[in-house]
């Protein structure tokens, strides 16, 4: 699968790119000469990201389709990809380059690199650095990417990239963005679809703010659509951004049928027929799950449950099996064997989905591979019929009459849960010849909170009390991701600080905990705290602040120079009650102003109240829309900053 300069592949490589990327320039000082055309080009890129270093003048692409021979013996339609990367450095000493992606499927036949100078391009055919892709969401198997660039002297220097990509099956030719991680001031994609091709090209998020153009000419063989985007701000690498296809403008391509020699082929026009070359690709794993047997009747042993023996296999997978997404050749789509799964201990989601469904299988239980596409997928199947519809995969339980959602690369996952990032997502699910289809549930936001009690004393100028903090759901898991992933020296100083309550004076002791091997149950940790240094005291009167929640979702305050959508990712509930019992003599003299704010869908509550001689703090936030698009950036910074104002109120307290 072919993805662009700096897009999903790209997306978690940066620090090894830039490394890469400069020592590879380093050693590539290459004869040049800027001119009046490449000072022209810098200056109308400039315009369009100030801070860049380099951009395109243009990238023209070019798609063309063959047909050859397929795994299955039967014909298969091929593409070509020919492009043109026309780039100019818009700073002195800029290192420029571009990054071409390419696997099994995608593979680059061709290039010549060309430098301006004296006047015209001069070829520059010199090896290119091979640099692994490999990251934690790959699917597919774009694992390598050639890297063809100089370090330009000065601003205005021109360079050419002409590459030419064989797409050995054109099922793998999925999609083309527009957007990359320079500024283009043109980007142009041409696809000629032979006589003998249906292709469905779909548009999506072509929207006024995009200037795309299309054009169609039909010729006596052949039709070619056209499409011309201009002036394209670079796409920025920033924290918590939201998937991609959510909202940049790009094409999706699927093979809808071919015929060749007067007969005619299927490619996708169904979920069926997806499914077909799906189970083709499964059926290439050759499990010998009766090398597990031993494992799995050690597993469920002494079990009396059903529900025992099925955490027992689940949660030996999560615990001894690491991800690892390595992926050659087909395995982009067949599973690795359960039992090279089992003795290597490391897999990727289908390899685990493979091992967690055989290994079920063995134990007696009603257990399916099954395809799915995270929430980084906007696209459902029934909409698209193509293969970036899916980029993981889970195992499909049926037990007790109800469908379980088994998913072997989520760490602490408790049985029964399904991770926010597949929920309400279709699912394709193995089934011989024929196949299923579920959707997992929506996630509730009740069942992802974060609840803290604080039962504090004013003593003289220092706050003493219990303190007692709940995680359930996703909470849950993060507390346990993060906790096991602590040096063992670490954990206590990890826990104490979260009875703390984050408070660098505060001072916690005889701290209890829940059973944190048990995943099935909240964490609740508890203890004793003294917070010194938060009491003020003026002219009899002491001032002091009791709330301590949620600070961490003021980090999602996006600054001005913000590109992308915000994505937190999840949907909880973050509860807080806290007492201050004052002493006899004391009375509240001043408490905070009740708040009611909310953004869309999400919310929040907080009142302060007196009862008798204890102030009582009730606050309750809601974050059910994690997703913010720049649109909304205002009103959510307001939203933001008056949480941030109520959080720094005081009660004062006259004694």
């Amino acid at each position: 699968m072919h993805q662009p300069f700096c897009l999903f592949l790209f997306k978690r490589l940066a620090p090894l790119f830039c490394l890469v990327f400069m020592a590879f320039f380093v050693g590539n000082a290459q004869p040049q000469t800027a001119d009046d055309e490449g000072a022209t080009q810098a200056s109308l890129l400039k315009k369009l990201d100030k801070k860049a270093k380099y951009g395109a003048a243009a990238i023209k692409k070019t798609v063309t389709f063959t047909t050859s021979k397929g795994i299955s013996g039967e014909p298969v339609v091929t593409a070509v990809e020919d492009g043109v990367v026309e780039m100019v450095s818009l700073e002195n000493n800029a290192n420029v380059g571009y990054l071409l992606p390419y696997n099994q499927f995608a593979k680059l036949t061709g290039y010549d690199f060309y430098i301006w100078n004296n006047k015209s391009f001069k070829s520059q055919k010199y090896p290119p650095e091979k640099i692994s892709l490999t990251s934690d969401d790959i699917f597919l198997d774009d694992n390598y990417g050639l890297l063809y660039g100089f370090k330009a002297a000065e601003m205005g220097q021109r360079c050419r990239l002409n590459y030419r990509y064989q797409f050995a099956d054109a099922k793998y030719f999925t999609r083309e963005f527009f957007n990359q991680g320079i500024p283009i001031k043109q980007h142009s994609i041409a696809i000629k679809v032979p006589n003998w091709l249906e292709l469905e090209i779909l548009e999506e998020n072509f929207g006024s703010e995009w200037h795309i153009k299309k054009t169609v000419q039909k010729d006596k063989d052949e039709t070619t659509y056209t499409y011309t985007a201009e002036n394209l701000a670079a796409v920025k690498r920033e924290p918590a951004s939201l998937s991609r296809p959510y909202y940049l403008p790009h094409l999706i391509f699927t093979v809808r049928s071919y015929t060749v020699n007067q007969k005619k082929y299927s490619g996708f026009k169904t979920i069926a027929d997806m499914y077909a070359w799906y189970h083709l690709l499964y059926k290439k794993a050759e499990n010998k799950p009766d090398e597990l047997k031993t494992l799995v009747d050690g597993l469920v042993k002494g079990k009396t449950t059903d529900e025992e023996k099925i955490k027992a296999i689940y949660y030996w997978v999560q615990d001894n099996i690491r991800y690892l997404a390595f992926e050659e050749g087909y395995s982009g789509f067949v599973p690795q064997t359960v039992q090279l799964v089992y003795k290597n201990k490391y897999g990727d989601c289908k390899g685990m989905a493979n091992l967690v469904t055989e290994m079920l299988k063995l134990a007696g239980y009603d257990a399916h591979f099954a395809w799915i596409g995270t929430r980084d997928i906007p696209y459902t199947r029934t909409q698209v019929q193509s293969m970036c519809v899916d980029n993981h995969a889970i195992c499909v339980l049926y037990f007790n009459g109800k469908t379980y959602f088994v998913d072997g690369t989520e760490k602490y996952q408790t049985f029964g849960k399904n991770a926010y990032r597949i929920a309400g997502k279709q699912v394709l699910v193995e089934n011989g010849e024929s196949f299923k289809t579920e959707t997992v549930p929506p996630t509730t936001i009740d069942e992802n909170y974060v609840s803290t009690s604080a039962k504090l004393s004013l003593d003289d100028d220092v706050l003493t009390g219990h303190v007692t903090l709940t995680f359930n759901g996703a909470s849950r898991g993060l507390f346990h991701y993060i906790y096991n992933n602590i040096p063992t020296d670490k954990r206590k100083q990890f826990t104490r600080t979260l009875v703390e309550l984050g408070n660098p004076n505060a001072e916690a002791t005889h701290i209890k905990t829940s059973d944190f091997n048990n995943r099935d149950i909240p964490i609740t940790i508890e203890g004793d705290v003294e917070i010194g240094n938060h009491v003020t005291l003026v002219d009899n009167v002491y001032y002091t602040g009791i709330d301590f929640f949620p600070g961490t979702l003021t980090s999602f305050i996006p600054d001005k120079e913000r590109q992308n959508p915000i994505d937190m990712d999840e949907v909880y509930i973050d509860k807080a009650d806290v007492t201050l019992q004052l002493p006899a003599n004391a009375k509240a003299e001043a408490l905070p102003k009740p708040l009611n704010v909310a953004f869309k869908n999400d919310s929040l509550s907080a009142n302060y109240t007196l009862k008798g001689n204890t102030i009582v703090l009730s606050k309750k936030m809601q974050l059910a829309s994690p997703v913010i698009y720049p649109a909304e950036f205002d009103a959510w910074r307001d939203y933001i900053n008056k949480i941030r104002l109520f959080n720094r109120s005081n009660v004062s307290i006259h004694e």
